[in-house]
């Protein structure tokens, strides 16, 4: 508890349904790889926040035994941001009911000791976003072109970067609209590309604000950019 005040607390959470390796799946893909994505959305909204994570739950709509891979591929995606992650997660999982479904959530409670990190833009500031906005079939944990963890971290730590938020299935405008509404501020949208409205899936792009004098040197460090537009005076109507 810095200077005496407690620390902000930040709850995240996320679901996957009808996407794993059962036999009702809508859409076939290795469990760990489920695992892998579902811990990552949650975690990335956890950390755009400034939150550092303290503890998970996992709770499964399926058994036990056809839940341990998701879980040890969520263990592998949190190792990003925590030593021992099985340390602080609790789960549940079916017990009664035979499933033939995958259905899983996520929830991450993290604390943020220097205050949650939102609201920070400033009139002027550049909207851009990173990331290639993908979902269902067309993600793969290997595909360089979306965002990830390491991404998010680096952008975080880029002089000049001001409000962060993780893109999922509303699309990197509805996130930028976000940006600006906790700012209390207009974005004046420069770009009519469709990629804006496109689902980004398990948060595969990230929109953020970013100084104007910081824009060169982000176009030389991070790909896969697209720009949105300019914040103005004025909140968005």
């Amino acid at each position: 508890m810095p200077n005496g005040q407690e620390d902000d607390i930040v709850i995240t959470c996320d679901s996957i349904g009808g996407i794993g390796g059962l036999s009702g799946d809508f859409l076939s893909v290795d469990p760990s790889v489920v695992g892998h994505f579902l811990a990552r959305v949650a975690l990335m909204e956890l950390l755009a926040t400034g939150a550092e994570l303290v503890a998970l739950s996992c709770t499964f709509a399926i058994n036990e035994h056809d839940a341990e891979p998701i879980l040890q591929g969520v263990f592998a995606e949190a190792r990003h941001v925590h030593p021992y992650p099985e340390r602080i997660t609790v789960v549940t999982t079916e017990k009664n009911i035979p499933t033939v479904q995958t259905g899983v959530g996520i929830t991450c409670i993290g604390k943020a000791k220097d205050g949650v990190r939102t609201g920070l833009s400033r009139i002027g500031d550049v909207v851009l976003a990173v990331g290639n906005p993908k979902v269902g079939a067309l993600v793969k944990l290997t595909d360089t072109e979306i965002a990830d963890i390491p991404l998010l971290r680096r952008l975080l730590a880029q002089p000049g970067i001001r409000d962060v938020a993780p893109a999922g299935s509303k699309g990197i405008l509805y996130e930028a609209q976000a940006i600006a509404e906790a700012a209390k501020l207009h974005l004046q949208c420069s770009n009519n590309n469709s990629i804006l409205n496109k689902s980004a899936g398990p948060a595969t792009a990230i929109a953020f604000s970013c100084d104007p004098a910081a824009v060169a040197t982000i176009e030389d460090t991070f790909a896969n950019l697209v720009a949105i537009g300019v914040f103005k005076e004025g909140a968005n109507t």
